[in-house]
């Protein structure tokens, strides 16, 4: 989403916010561990087909204002049409603590030489309902012109950047990283720390991913290749 000018005067209009609940499922690839709230992960490489992606239940998507995620040729990547604003393509798991980590490998079409916005994102405390996505995203530029920490306050187009910056330009086997612990998200590109934000709107919440692009952009020239959730 080149998000960031429409996004402020947005955002600065958003009054209320909506609550939102996720769905528990079971897991598929590496199963989350029950019980136990630290230890609890899940991995997976995106193996077979799927449109929405579903393994076997473990990703979730109930917010009918937003676009799916799909997998396909060994990555996952969004469905929008890329003309409408906002309506990411997401998709997130559930029962995981409150303190959590996200990490995904990038795929990215080196042969695209155009403008157009394409984002991949990782999720944490993510919550949705029909008309309600709430949660924080932290989103990557495929050309690298920044990354953002990003809250979604609910309702579609409602959000706040939380902060801003300059990453490495993405190339194909990169891992971008993300944690969030008590109120503090920490960003880890290829290991090392590139951003950080405070904030304590919410307190629980699922890891996941998402992804943005705006027309003519295609869904499939920016993607994640593996994926990984671990409750810290």
């Amino acid at each position: 989403m080149t998000k960031s000018p429409l996004r402020t005067a947005i955002c600065i209009a958003a009054l209320a916010l909506l609550a939102a609940c996720g769905k528990g499922s079971s897991y598929a690839g590496t199963p989350a561990q029950t019980g136990s709230a630290q230890g609890t992960t899940f991995a997976t490489n995106f193996s077979g087909t799927e449109s929405p992606i579903s393994e076997n239940g473990t990703w979730q998507h109930v917010g009918q204002d937003w676009t799916t995620v799909t997998k396909a040729n060994g990555f996952a990547h969004g469905t929008q049409t890329g003309i409408k604003d906002y309506d990411d393509s997401y998709a997130y798991l559930s029962g995981f603590p409150a303190n959590q980590s996200a990490s995904a490998t990038i795929v990215l079409n080196t042969s695209v030489n155009d403008s157009n916005t394409r984002e991949a994102e990782l999720l944490l405390r993510w919550s949705d309902a029909d008309h309600s996505a709430t949660g924080y995203e932290i989103n990557l530029h495929y050309l690298g012109d920044y990354v953002q920490i990003v809250k979604w306050l609910g309702p579609l187009g409602m959000f706040t950047e939380l902060v801003s910056v300059t990453p490495p330009k993405p190339k194909t086997g990169d891992v971008i990283k993300a944690n969030i612990v008590g109120n503090v998200i920490t960003v880890f590109y290829n290991g090392t720390q590139i951003a950080q934000a405070t904030d304590s709107t919410y307190a629980t919440g699922n890891p996941g991913m998402g992804f943005f692009i705006r027309a003519p952009a295609a869904n499939t020239d920016f993607g994640f290749s593996s994926f990984t959730a671990t409750g810290l």
